[in-house]
């Protein structure tokens, strides 16, 4: 195997694990919260999953934390414990 091909896979193998890590990062109990109350003590006006729906609703653009908090979306539009 040259030498191209040996750096293709390495840098496929980083960034499928770099992909990984970021979904299980998103799981922590540092972006979980208790409630949508706990939640509002630091995002006020909630969290958004992308910038549709954070524009759509005034919510903070925080994806990590709406993955970890996605059963707060109650209407499922994309933000939690919104205003």
């Amino acid at each position: 195997m040259n030498k191209s091909k040996r750096a293709v896979i390495a840098l496929f193998l980083f960034v499928a694990t770099q992909a990984i890590d970021v979904a299980a990062y998103a799981k922590t109990d540092r972006n979980k919260f208790k409630n949508c109350t706990e939640l509002k003590k630091v995002y006020p006006k909630g969290v958004a999953k992308d910038a549709k729906s954070a524009q759509q609703s005034g919510a903070t653009l925080n994806p990590k934390v709406y993955l970890a908090n996605e059963g707060s979306d109650r209407d499922k539009d994309g933000s939690a414990c919104e205003s």
